[in-house]
């Protein structure tokens, strides 16, 4: 029976090759696309989830509350905070520190040296709590004692080749100090979809005793395994109270010290706080993705119902006929749902190879490796297979129980035409793609604009053609060779200016300080960046002075200066004037107060997406803990091989064992916009997909209505009608459905966008032009893939219309 049911399907299909090939290809590109997404979106949310501890492993993430207000939200916590939870806090069954203050060192091996920014200090409760596999070595004696590491098998090869690693001594060099740590263990690398990634991982026993349980330092990530059943808002509850009796410095002092606890799987796509160390993935986008996916889906199923539905009267003779002779309504839904599956499962088929050939362009699109695991997960592929299903068993069974409630008499006398409802059905389901293709042009013309609004607001500071060099390693009499270096270095015919920093437009400043007011009776402390520099960084970047002056050796010692912008002002509520030269402020750890000399106007550190932060900047060579990492150098143009080259031979002759690590800071800079860039393409080219398989469906309805009308055409051109008239006629309805779909996609895509850039400090408006350009644009596309189709129905002969009638 099934046998006789395939045939006949296969029969149908094939006598109708156009209509079939459609229904498959419009079938085919959405099912890929979406399986494409989905793939991506089941990647984003697999994030941490190779632990089998995971369900128990919790980030412990510090806020600070004045009141009941949070003043700051951190994602790492102190290197105090683990013991002192361990031991003063029941629930926790293990805890674990990942250092993360200074994750750039250079390496070396004897004639082998590199710089490497993926080197952190940890505990041998690392591999207890995370399942990071050791190749070679002992996970539980690993990291026991001082001055041992852990390394990545990537690692492994750079340095050793072919040798067995174990045992063998890694040289790490910081600014500040060298250490020699033995090799006691080989790990596979980290996997791509966990939230860190390391390559080195030196033993906690290494760090300056005053360091591993220090207070005072937010500069590690803490990690905590609780005992089963234990809830995190217990742990979270109990911590503020114990924190008080480990408050023992001025700093922070008048705020409460509380946590969160962020689950190890949320963390990946949790909001991107200051001083993460690596690139967070975003809900709202992944969550945008999964409904760009669902509507290109319901996009394909919609056009498959409606050309079903349209072409019912050449099937009702086919059904009648069926029926008649004695098929039950139950025959023909199965024979309908037959096709469907065919016409399904051949798209779903073709769709599976074009993903599999595509997911190396997607890749590229998105940046990721991701490879195509959707199989691997069940909690995901479940139900992806039930939504299929659903959709076939729809697509199939809507036109299989319309025409099979028709009645034979009806047709087989001649007199049949298409029910209202079944009008009506597919004039609402061509409005719902339209409004899906509204709210997605809508949606890519808003995600473009904020990304040029972004990319071209002026910074407040010049980066064009500054080249910064990363400090070199500890070595003897370093900061005078770091003066003469830079002295030198603006002798080149091609330099105009060199400037010594801790930070450089791009990057977050990286050090805190809590300051106050040296005449605030309160002491009210707040955070402030701390950004060390000579004398040249405001030229070199061209910032703004707005009042006072920036350091200059012109006026003296100005070791106890400071130069603050705006936002600073602000927090210490003073005037952004000249008034507030002069005025004192007592800083962390300092006994004696800085004086501000100037104020400069706010800039932009970092990228659009964050709002200005409160800056104060000191001298270079002042606090020993803020310390310089980077040497600007200032081009008069572009820089020629020779200069380039002869920078290179001036930095060995002065460093010789350190590596030569530069970056070009406008190139820098705009790399903080690649993810946004990244999403606005994916956004942008599975949008065009979606409208373009909603025209495919309107294409093929126009075609099927100029040969059902072509009656009533051929009648209107023997009574006089032009072609204008004709195709205005066939094309009338168009504009009904964009209308309506105008009104039902204006706030439906209003609020899907304004939800998306409340993710941005500075946004660009949702402006009438966007709404206006998505409509137009709608109906543009909307015309163009009808006009052909209804401009051969209107051209069409009358005579031989009218004679084979």
């Amino acid at each position: 029976m099934l046998r006789n049911y395939l045939l006949a399907a296969i029969r149908h299909l094939l006598k109708n090759k156009l209509f079939t090939v459609i229904n498959i290809l419009g079938l085919a590109i959405g099912m890929a696309v979406s399986l494409l997404i989905l793939n991506y979106v089941n990647f984003e949310f697999s994030y941490d989830n190779m632990h089998h501890l995971a369900k128990r492993i919790y980030r412990v993430e510090s806020r600070f509350y004045e009141g009941n207000t949070m003043t700051d939200d951190w994602p790492t916590s102190s290197f105090g905070y683990a013991p002192a939870m361990m031991q003063h806090i029941s629930g926790i069954e293990d805890a674990v520190r990942v250092d993360i203050h200074e994750t750039e060192q250079i390496v070396s091996y004897h004639d082998k040296r590199f710089r490497e920014s993926d080197v952190t200090v940890t505990e041998p409760s690392f591999f207890r709590i995370f399942d990071f596999p050791l190749l070679e070595g002992n996970p539980t004696t690993a990291l026991e004692g001082p001055n041992k590491v852990v390394i990545t098998q990537t690692a492994a090869h750079r340095y050793f080749g072919d040798e067995n690693p174990i045992g063998k001594i890694l040289k790490f060099s910081t600014t500040g100090a060298v250490k020699n740590c033995e090799v006691t263990g080989v790990m596979a690398d980290l996997p791509p979809n966990s939230h860190f990634h390391f390559d080195f991982f030196i033993s906690w026993e290494t760090l300056p005793e005053w360091m591993k349980n220090f207070w005072y330092l937010h500069e590690v990530y803490t990690y905590v395994l609780l005992q089963p059943n234990v809830s995190p808002t217990s742990i979270e509850n109990a911590f503020p109270k114990m924190a008080e009796q480990y408050k023992t410095l001025p700093a922070l002092k008048n705020k409460t010290w509380a946590i969160h606890l962020n689950p190890l799987r949320n963390i990946h796509l949790t909001p991107q706080k200051q001083y993460e160390r690596e690139a967070k993935g975003n809900r709202n986008a992944v969550n945008a993705l999964i409904l760009v996916a669902l509507a290109i889906l319901v996009i394909a199923w919609f056009n498959y119902i409606n050309l079903t539905t349209a072409r019912a009267l050449d099937r009702a003779r086919e059904v009648s006929v069926r029926k008649v002779s004695g098929a039950s309504k139950r025959h023909i839904v199965i024979q309908f749902l037959m096709e469907s599956l065919l016409v399904n499962g051949v798209a779903l088929v073709l769709a599976i190879g074009v993903m599999l050939v595509s997911v190396g362009g997607f890749n590229q699109l998105t940046g990721k490796n991701i490879p195509f695991q959707l199989w691997k997960d069940s909690t995901f592929w479940i139900p992806i297979v039930l939504v299929f299903l659903s959709g076939i068993f729809i697509s199939g069974f809507y036109p299989a129980s319309v025409l099979a409630s028709i009645k034979p008499i009806s047709i087989l006398r001649g007199k049949s035409k298409q029910s209202k409802g079944t009008g009506s059905m597919r004039k609402g389901l061509v409005v719902v793609q339209f409004v899906a293709s509204f709210v997605l042009i809508f949606s890519t013309i808003v995600v473009y604009n904020q990304l040029d609004y972004m990319m071209n607001q002026p910074t407040g500071v010049n980066i064009n053609r500054v080249m910064a060099i990363k400090f070199p390693a500890q070595t003897d009499e370093l900061q005078q060779k770091i003066i003469s270096f830079r002295r030198e270095l603006k002798g080149f015919t091609d330099v105009k200016n060199a400037a010594i920093s801790s930070a450089v437009p791009g990057m977050e400043v990286a050090f805190f300080a809590s300051n106050h007011r040296a005449d605030d009776p309160n002491k009210q402390n707040r955070l402030y960046e701390m950004l060390s520099a000579d004398d040249n960084f405001a030229s070199t970047y061209g910032m703004k002075i707005i009042a006072g002056r920036g350091f200059s050796e012109d006026f003296g010692d100005d070791r106890n200066k400071l130069v603050v912008n705006e936002e600073a002002l602000k927090l210490l509520d003073l005037p952004d004037n000249e008034e507030s030269i002069g005025r004192r402020i007592s800083v962390e750890g300092e006994e004696e107060p800085f004086e501000i000399i100037g104020i400069m106007k706010n800039y932009h550190q970092q990228s659009l997406v964050k709002a200005y932060t409160p800056i104060m900047m000191l001298r270079y060579d002042r606090i020993p803990w803020i310390s310089p990492r980077f040497i600007s150098v200032k081009m008069t143009g572009n820089p020629s091989a020779k200069t380039m080259a002869d920078i290179r031979n001036l930095w060995e002759r002065f460093f010789p064992q350190s590596t030569f690590d530069y970056f070009f800071v406008d190139r820098f800079y705009e790399q903080q916009y690649q993810s946004d860039q990244r999403f606005g393409s994916v956004f942008g080219f599975f949008s065009a997909l979606a409208v373009f398989i909603a025209c495919l469906g309107l294409w093929a309805l126009a075609m099927y209505s100029g040969v059902t009308r072509r009656k009533e055409i051929g009648v209107r051109k023997v009574n006089g009608a032009s072609v204008g008239s004709i195709m205005t006629m066939l094309n009338g309805d168009i504009l009904k459905w964009v209308i309506s779909a105008f009104i039902v996609g204006v706030p439906l895509s209003w609020y899907l966008m304004h939800k998306w850039l409340e993710n941005f400090a500075w946004k660009t408006a949702l402006s009438w032009w966007i709404f206006a350009s998505a409509a137009l644009f709608t109906l543009v596309i909307a015309v163009a893939a009808v006009s052909w189709q209804s401009y051969k129905a209107a051209n069409r002969n009358p005579v031989e219309v009218l004679k084979d009638e």
